[in-house]
């Protein structure tokens, strides 16, 4: 993620705050009994180094590959929840998760700031996002629970859902790279084929121009070269939707509600 898109949406919330003082927490709220559709204190350490594995591409025989998953080397960036011990967001998160579980329109737009940003087109407003929370095309609803259980980070005093929308090196290509959820998502030689190794909470990259969100599976690189196929549905790209929340006289206000870059 470059720092002018991070740099972007911290603006972006900051222009639309009004006067703000923290709370006092109430009890920690229930999360919300759902799984992503499709990525919480810093990135965890590495795991220990290894050789990079074989293409699968390039490889002429199966038996180029190891006999057993073998664990990768880098960074995971599993979620996590860096926003839990802020002034009043215990608060606000059991709001949202009882927002969310219900589906009710009007109790979220309650949590939005009166100008939240929708998109970078100008689409903004608490009236505007009830309108888009009611068009099953748009399947916000679906994008809101896929977050939910994604972590939570804190930059420059503002809160983001996913916690890897602020984590995410900068220098990564936020339009190619994705995050591969789930803890034992595999990476496999092909389709379908023999796993050459967990890949959950790695962020890997996709050829955009190729890439069917329809596929069952999707071909990725990873950093060290390694190529592989992985379950489509268990990738989620950095410029998917996020929330992005920040303290607003004495509570906290969703800001901005966003994809894209």
């Amino acid at each position: 993620m470059n720092v002018g898109h991070r740099t972007c949406i911290v603006t972006l919330a900051a222009a639309m705050a009004l006067a703000g003082c923290n709370s006092e927490p109430n009890p920690v709220a229930t999360e919300v009994d759902v799984k992503p559709s499709a990525v919480a204190t810093g990135p965890a350490d590495p795991a220990p180094s290894l050789a990079p594995l074989p293409d699968p591409a390039a490889s002429t025989s199966a038996a180029a590959l190891p006999d057993e998953p073998v664990a990768l080397a880098g960074v995971r960036y599993a979620p996590r929840d860096d926003c839990s011990a802020k002034p009043g967001w215990a608060a606000f998160r059991k709001a949202l998760t009882t927002a969310v579980r219900a589906r009710d329109a009007d109790a979220l737009a309650a949590l939005a700031a009166p100008d939240i940003a929708l998109d970078y087109g100008g689409g903004s407003g608490s009236d505007e996002l009830k309108k888009r929370l009611a068009d099953p095309e748009r399947g916000l609803w679906q994008e809101l629970s896929a977050i939910m259980p994604l972590g939570c980070a804190v930059e420059a005093g503002l809160a983001a859902m996913p916690w890897v929308f602020w984590n995410a090196p900068e220098s990564i290509d936020s339009g190619t790279a994705v995050l591969v959820l789930g803890e034992e998502t595999p990476l496999r030689e092909k389709p379908g084929g023999k796993d050459i190794s967990p890949a959950g909470w790695f962020i890997v990259s996709i050829d955009p121009m190729t890439f069917d969100p329809k596929a069952k599976a999707t071909r990725v690189t990873l950093d060290n070269g390694q190529k592989g196929w992985i379950e489509t549905a268990k990738l989620r790209s950095l410029l998917d939707y996020r929330l992005i929340a920040e303290p607003q006289d004495g509570t906290w206000r969703i800001t901005a509600f966003i994809a894209g870059d």
